[in-house]
């Protein structure tokens, strides 16, 4: 079904207790995660771009006005240069997908919204399937070489989940994190690594209020999790399972008003299946954790987002 969303064209996918809503022209957006059971919003809101600001750009900045909804981050999160041609302009903030207008199939029969894009820059394809099962959003992926180079890739999730101040991240069981953004968490300055989820003066599973200012970006090994979600006051969970031979690692981005600096102060938290524990290509590749995309090999993998009313919720 075709909408108008903030007076963009945006297509609806419904069956059962779920609704998603995907806007083509900002890079097949996912602007709405609803549980209609509850009609709870699992993704944070947020506008259009206002009169003459292009998010298409290649230096466009992926800030506070722009961070709301579900994108794909691909081949980088961070921009960095680009390992590929030392002289060409840096690889673009938050990947090349969002803020573009991108090609979007729906099949209402199969009850499928397919998107796919292709690189202004290297030579691949990159598309991604959404469907809904039963209570669940399966997102099918796939990337495909057009052309006779290796190519190396970051790949992240990136959806900025809605949650109330008391809510929870049940990811476990604890371990160790990397650190690559600390702002406000009262941590010694320079520390790599921290506990999970009590290695701070507060726990880092509890979500805190847009006044606490604070703001962190952690990675932790998903090859050893046992469960990733959010769980919502009500009790109300969004549950990840993702294919780890591909991402093994779980990016979580938590932002309790401390970003961005000097813009408009957001209060968001992302769960995050990735590839790599790494903000950007070239800190990846410089790790030796960069995977590669082979000529004439297809990758491909999936996520699946399970919503959990409340009486369906395990206790703790």
């Amino acid at each position: 079904m075709n909408v108008r969303w903030q007076g963009h064209e945006a297509i609806v996918l419904e069956r059962g207790p779920v609704r998603l809503v995907v806007v083509p022209s900002l890079g097949a957006r996912v602007v709405s995660l609803v549980d209609r059971r509850s009609d709870r919003e699992w993704l944070v809101q947020g506008a259009v771009p206002a009169p003459g600001v292009d998010w298409s750009r290649d230096d466009a900045v992926f800030g506070g006005h722009e961070a709301f909804g579900w994108d794909e981050c691909l081949p980088t999160m961070s921009p960095c240069p680009d390992p590929l041609d030392p002289d060409a302009p840096p690889l673009r903030d938050h990947g090349e997908q969002w803020g573009r207008a991108t090609d979007v199939d729906h099949d209402p029969e199969v009850g499928s919204m397919t998107a796919t894009w292709s690189s202004t820059r290297w030579p691949y394809t990159f598309q991604r399937v959404l469907r809904i099962e039963g209570s669940g959003v399966v997102a099918d992926y796939e990337l495909a070489p057009t052309g006779d180079r290796a190519i190396p890739f970051l790949w992240s999730m990136h959806a900025l989940l809605a949650l109330e101040p008391g809510s929870h991240l049940v990811v476990s069981p604890a371990g160790q994190a990397r650190l690559t953004h600390d702002t406000g968490l009262g941590l010694p300055p320079g520390l790599g690594e921290v506990a999970w989820p009590d290695g701070a003066p507060e726990r880092l599973d509890v979500v805190r209020p847009i006044t606490a200012g604070q703001a962190a970006k952690l990675y932790l090994d998903a090859r050893t999790l046992d469960r990733a979600a959010a769980r919502a006051g009500d009790g109300s969970e969004l549950r990840f399972s993702w294919d780890r031979d591909v991402a093994p690692t779980l990016g979580i981005w938590l932002a309790y008003g401390g970003w961005p600096a000097g813009d408009v102060p957001r209060h968001q938290v992302a769960l995050e299946p990735t590839t790599s524990p790494d903000d950007d290509l070239a800190a990846a590749l410089a790790a030796g954790r960069a995977r590669w995309l082979e000529p004439g090999r297809v990758e491909r993998w999936s996520v699946r987002l399970e919503l959990g009313a409340p009486e369906a919720s395990p206790a703790t």
